[in-house]
């Protein structure tokens, strides 16, 4: 199983001038693997080439983990601003929203070798998982005071959480067309079966880990689109009659 996670928090942070937000992203991804092979069902007297051609075919599926948010409403202001990166001689944060962008990897590999003529050959099953869990909105406590000014910190937390959920959603549409491409549908041949199953590990880590790092790329984008100005202004000005 491959493990991957990239950390990504999202700020709504009360500054001097307006409100901005930001995105904060890990750059390290931490791999674990484990791939089984099996061969059954086979007749072990025929030819190493029947063997290959009795072979089920290449398959890849791609899930998303359906999004889900928890509310923490305990920590105040000047914790929110810490944990938000931000400094606190400058900045107020009044709401953030974190989540773990990551994927975990199942790869099974069944295969068949030909240890006299050191021969091996192998059709990969994958199952990717995407997630975005878990995703936590913090509203400070000190708004519980303040009606308005934590009903519009959590309206614009909440188009923040909603951009996590789209880009889980488009990551995972996007991977489930394009990987099987990137790997193909052909035998995979090698001299043996540990060579084998390594060569597609490593083909499959480096795809992933670059595909991580372009979503967490595009992410940061999009994030950073939620807090314009308009809705710095948006957020500013709402409970200016109260």
């Amino acid at each position: 199983m491959q493990r991957s996670g990239n950390k990504a928090a999202v700020a709504f942070v009360g500054s001097v001038d307006r409100p901005v937000a930001r995105i904060r992203l890990a750059v390290p991804i931490a791999l674990s693997v484990v791939v089984t092979a099996c061969g059954d069902g086979m007749n072990p007297f025929a030819s190493f080439e029947t063997r290959c051609a009795k072979l089920p075919p290449t398959h890849v599926e791609v899930v998303a983990v359906p999004l889900t948010f928890e509310r923490d409403d305990s920590q105040s202001i000047a914790a929110l601003t810490v944990k938000s990166g931000r400094a606190l001689a400058t900045n107020r944060t009044f709401g953030l929203t974190t989540a773990a962008f990551g994927q975990n990897t199942d790869i099974q590999l069944s295969g068949a070798d030909d240890r006299g003529d050191s021969r091996a050959c192998g059709v990969p099953r994958v199952r990717i998982e995407l997630s975005m869990q878990p995703v936590i909105v913090y509203i400070a406590s000190e708004l519980a005071a303040q009606p308005c000014q934590r009903a519009v910190t959590l309206s614009h937390e909440m188009k923040h959480v909603e951009v996590f959920r789209e880009a889980l959603e488009l990551a995972a549409r996007d991977l489930a067309r394009d990987f099987p491409v990137a790997i193909g549908d052909q035998l995979r041949t090698a001299t043996n079966s540990d060579e084998l199953q390594k060569r597609f590990v490593i083909s499959t880590r480096d795809y992933l880990a670059q595909f991580m790092r372009d979503r967490e790329r595009m992410l940061d984008e999009s994030q950073a689109a939620v807090d314009s100005s308009e809705e710095g202004a948006r957020v500013a000005s709402a409970c200016a009659q109260w």
